[in-house]
């Protein structure tokens, strides 16, 4: 009780940031503020982070420029592995159900990566 006093009068507080962060899972609510269509990823990887700017190709021209809206998101590298991780996995499984368009690798030219996709293509007469 008499360390209490002594703050309130000095004005210093001391602050458990661990009471912050704390959080039943009924406490916790989504908000996401902020949404948009992504069709190329540019993956940036530091010796600390990994950087992914999602972009929205291929832009519009403005004053004579091409202007590509995108978001940038930094993650850990544990984080990057286990987004790599589960959309493996998840896309894995959507494809096998729904047969959704899919990409091939293998038309490598220098760094560049290959913009060929396939499509299990299903014939239905109607």
């Amino acid at each position: 009780m008499g360390e209490e006093q002594e703050e309130k009068k000095d004005g210093a507080a001391a602050v458990d940031l661990r009471k912050l962060y704390q959080f039943e899972p009924e406490e916790l609510q989504l908000d996401i503020t902020h949404s948009s269509y992504s069709n190329l990823a540019y993956v940036q990887v530091t010796h600390r982070d990994v950087c992914i700017d999602f972009l929205e190709m291929p832009g519009v021209r403005r004053e004579g420029r091409a202007l590509v809206n995108g978001t940038r998101v930094y993650m850990s590298h544990a984080a990057a592995q286990k987004l790599a991780e589960a959309l493996s996995g998840i896309l894995e499984r959507v494809h096998m159900e729904e047969g959704m368009e899919r990409y091939v690798p293998g038309g490598l030219e220098g760094r560049r990566s290959s913009t060929k996709v396939e499509r299990k293509q299903e014939d239905r007469l109607v």
